[in-house]
């Protein structure tokens, strides 16, 4: 969990999956399928997102509360610790509105603290499928009020996010185990601190140890951009690429701790990155196991429940599943 929390803590993101324009919020076909969840609601509803993240539906609920003349109470839980109106930027757009949610920090999905029968809607976007199902399940048969609705975004381990992902651990996995190119970029550092106080910034960079180790470093790089040369890799190793060019920038520049730092700092994300990845794709679900695993329990625990493919932009996204809990 470990690996959340700071992922949360530092990325300024609002969901796990927060690259360019994701990270303004929900939108397209994912949007319009969460609108028409919190259509349904009464105007008082509380609205609880389990496994919220930095809060990407809990923000959408209370916009659509907003302009749509509705009360919504809109609460907040995930199990790892987090605090979204400290980890979101103050200038996101959905900044304020994270303001009017109530978040609960270390709250997993199994354990939510919630009085029976008091929840109008559980919403959740890639966060139960990585609980203990039978638990949740029974969970949110006690605090979802009869005829409320449980509604989420499973992951589905045939879409194409999937597919990215396991490029992804298998990049990610190659360079950091199987290429020597942080290493590279380490022993440069250790040989930069003590080249540079006796030879000076300027004959530092004329050094031939320096050059050797930086045209090393390059040649690396290079065969790794080669060797990941189809579009889909391009955009993994190109970034790992760019954290290791800007360490390179920060030595040319004399700032020798801040490389270090910074090196060490990226060579971690990255593996919390590939450990996240990991998680997702253990977590996925088949369309065997989204019938036997999710909406089975879910109808035993007293739901009518359904589970269809959404896709995005004619690529399979995810399953979106939708459960209303029988009247007594």
């Amino acid at each position: 969990m470990k690996h959340w929390t700071h992922y949360w803590g530092t990325s300024g993101a609002l969901n796990s999956f927060a690259e360019g324009e994701a990270n303004q919020g929900y939108a397209n076909s994912v949007k319009q399928f969460w609108e028409s969840i919190l259509a349904e609601l009464p105007t008082d509803a509380t609205v609880l997102d389990v496994g919220c993240g930095n809060g990407a539906i809990a923000a959408l609920a209370v916009q659509y509360s907003q302009a749509n003349n509705k009360q919504f109470n809109v609460e907040g839980a995930d199990a790892a610790a987090i605090d979204p109106t400290k980890n979101v930027p103050a200038n996101h757009p959905l900044s304020s509105a994270l303001k009017q949610v109530r978040f609960h920090s270390e709250m997993p999905v199994e354990e939510l603290a919630h009085a029976n029968d008091s929840i109008d809607a559980i919403v959740s976007q890639f966060a139960i499928e990585y609980s203990d199902l039978d638990k949740a399940i029974a969970k949110f048969s006690d605090v979802v009020k009869p005829g409320g609705v449980v509604a989420a975004l499973v992951h589905d381990s045939t879409s194409g996010l999937l597919k990215d992902s396991k490029q992804g651990i298998a990049i990610i996995e190659d360079v950091l185990d199987n290429t020597p190119l942080f290493l590279q970029a380490d022993l440069l550092i250790n040989l930069a601190k003590q080249a540079i106080p006796q030879l000076g910034q300027e004959k530092w960079n004329e050094f031939s140890h320096n050059r050797i180790l930086v045209n090393a470093i390059k040649w690396t790089m290079d065969v790794l951009l080669e060797r990941y040369s189809q579009t889909q890799q391009q955009v993994w190793i190109r970034d790992i690429v760019a954290r290791v060019a800007r360490t390179l920038d920060l030595l040319n520049q004399g700032q020798v701790e801040q490389a270090q730092q910074f090196l060490n700092m990226h060579y971690h994300l990255l593996a919390e990155h590939k450990q996240r990845l990991i998680d997702q794709e253990q977590a996925a679900l088949s369309a065997k196991t989204i019938q036997s695993r999710l909406i089975k329990k879910l109808e035993q625990a007293g739901f009518v429940a359904t589970a269809d493919r959404m896709e995005v932009d004619g690529d399979k996204f995810a399953w979106a599943v939708t459960a209303r809990k029988m009247s007594a």
